[in-house]
């Protein structure tokens, strides 16, 4: 059995399976740890260290459990759940420009613990419950700029555990990020998250057959799956998430950190919150990607169909929200305004 003092300067970077148990395997990181928008990101400097090439450690999830009891990690101060990446990324990006924030977006690791029983149906939700705090734990490791908060982006179809990911992180706010639909679908159609690729989610959390969905044309089979995403997030809403159309960022980013029951000065605001034009730049690029996608038409009947549905009823109720005064926002925001029933 490894000493877990063996482990400092290590994270948990893949969970794999041998004889219907989970293994954690652990990359040294050292003083390189950053706020990287992305995990994968992370994980990729890393393996270029020397050391990397020549060691590893590979243990139990029992060593997990005593690496998070030795050192626990920084608890959550919000958790990002989306369907429109670009806009999700923009803020992940915004959080992580403050040295005091700790961004984890989108680890393999989380998405492993998640959907364990894929892997081994035998594993319980309080399993998954436990296992799920540990490695957040151990991911919430402050590096080098002493990190106090740290905020988690979840995978897009994560939002169908968000009652595991409750238990395990009672309290945490939440918020949902999306878009309007057709937007959404011509970038998916370009370049597929893991999600919107059948089979390689099951199916069945989209309400899908697995026997029949290479039999759905594509636009109709990521349609699909967004308006389940939707749905799910308007299903989850009474827990006390907020709805945030992307069409509100980044102004609405004083409102969110209230939510999130943080005060950042204005100072801090300023330097978290992208440049007019780098923002629009972004918006726009999304709408010249639609204006010319090829299958536009196809793209806005599969959108009708299956998505704008629950992307209206989505709207509804942002709209409907207490704090629906997030829509107008600007930096000069306060948290008065944010006021929960």
């Amino acid at each position: 059995m490894i000493d877990v003092s063996q482990l400092e300067g290590w994270l948990p970077a893949r969970v794999s399976w041998e004889e219907r148990q989970p293994l954690i395997d652990w990359l040294y990181v050292g003083e390189h740890r950053s706020s990287a928008v992305s995990f994968d990101q992370t994980l990729e400097r890393c393996l270029e260290l020397p050391f990397n090439l020549l060691f590893r450690h590979q243990t139990s999830i029992d060593v997990l459990r005593q690496a998070a009891e030795t050192r626990p990690g920084i608890r959550p101060a919000g958790f990002i759940f989306h369907s429109a990446r670009a806009a999700a990324s923009m803020l992940t990006k915004m959080l992580a420009a403050l040295p005091a924030n700790l961004v984890v977006s989108e680890a393999r690791p989380i998405d492993s613990v998640l959907r364990a029983r894929h892997f081994e149906p035998s594993v319980t939700d309080a399993q998954r419950v436990e296992w799920l705090r540990w490695l957040v734990s151990n991911l919430a490791q402050p590096g080098p700029h002493h990190e106090q908060q740290l905020f988690i982006k979840f995978d897009s179809w994560s939002i169908f555990e968000l009652d595991i990911i409750r238990l395990a992180f009672p309290g945490v706010p939440w918020i949902f990020v999306y878009s309007d639909p057709l937007e959404e679908l011509v970038s998916q159609i370009q370049h597929r998250d893991a999600h919107m690729i059948p089979g390689v989610i099951e199916p069945e959390l989209f309400g899908l057959d697995n026997s029949t969905i290479l039999e759905i044309p594509p636009e109709d089979y990521c349609a699909r799956v967004l308006g389940a995403v939707f749905a799910a997030a308007l299903q989850r809403l009474p827990d006390g998430g907020l709805l945030v159309n992307s069409s509100q960022l980044p102004a609405a980013l004083a409102a969110i950190s209230g939510f999130f029951d943080l005060s950042w000065t204005d100072i801090e605001l300023e330097v978290m919150t992208p440049g007019a034009a780098r923002w629009n730049l972004l918006t726009e690029s999304d709408r010249n990607s639609t204006a010319s996608c090829r299958d536009a038409g196809r793209l806005t009947e599969a959108a009708r169909a299956w998505a704008y549905p629950a992307y209206d009823a989505l709207e509804q109720a942002r709209l409907a929200q207490p704090f629906r005064t997030l829509a107008a926002c600007d930096l000069s925001c306060s948290r008065a305004i944010i006021t929960t029933t």
